[in-house]
């Protein structure tokens, strides 16, 4: 492509935002692709141990394994669709519920399901789902992570609480709920704080990060139906 009038390619010169989105874009397809192999990595191992299976119960083993895998990234690629992909419309609670579980269904932490809404309007949703996600980052070492949504005075606060023995909540992940580029750290825990940040920012939102003893409760505060 040439600059009008000119023989000149032309350059694209990218402002600040730019370079933040395309820096979020990246990183989070880097994370999105780690979480996703993990379990594409079980499925080859199923597959290697079924060619390799000469007895029944060598085969049984295989073919469970395999079942489960396949369980893992389907229930991985199911919540990377509802957390990152486009919505416009409002996802019923149930799925929800069902796609979390998912997310928890091979971790230490354990889930505790506490949103009472028939559904959720589409940042609600996937607000909600990403801070399940980096719960589970802080909750390495295990713990609770309780799920609400309930409408305060003229917002819907969606929250995860996080309770256990060692929380941890990392730099990247503050900053990156801050809005700010990424600088340090794991880029991979900061780029789903930073597109949670700019869900709630295109709704109208805000978010918290609020001690609580023996852990820490996120809050995304959003105008009702967001």
């Amino acid at each position: 492509m040439f600059a009008k009038g000119t023989n000149q390619p032309m350059v694209w010169a990218m402002n600040a935002d730019e370079r933040r989105l395309q820096q979020l874009g990246e990183r989070l397809t880097d994370r999105l692709c780690h979480d996703i192999s993990s379990s594409g990595q079980a499925l080859a191992s199923g597959m290697d141990l079924l060619r390799e299976a000469k007895r029944e119960v060598e085969r049984d083993e295989a073919t469970a394994l395999l079942i489960d895998a396949l369980a893992a990234q389907r229930a991985k690629l199911n919540y990377a669709r509802r957390a990152f992909g486009s919505a416009a419309d409002a996802i019923a609670t149930g799925e929800l519920k069902a796609l979390a579980a998912g997310l928890y269904a091979d971790i230490r932490p354990t889930l505790d399901w506490a949103v009472e809404a028939a559904s959720l309007g589409p940042a609600a949703a996937r607000a909600l789902l990403i801070l399940l996600q980096i719960v589970a980052d802080a909750l390495a070492a295990g713990g609770v992570a309780r799920a609400t949504a309930q409408a305060q005075g003229d917002c819907l606060v969606v929250a995860v609480e996080a309770t256990g023995p060692r929380v941890a909540i990392k730099d990247e992940v503050r900053s990156g709920l801050a809005g700010e580029a990424y600088a340090a750290g794991l880029a991979g825990r900061w780029a789903p704080a930073a597109f949670v940040a700019m869900l709630a920012a295109s709704a109208g939102g805000t978010i918290a990060i609020e001690p609580r003893e023996g852990g820490v409760r996120f809050a995304l505060s959003l105008p009702p139906g967001a």
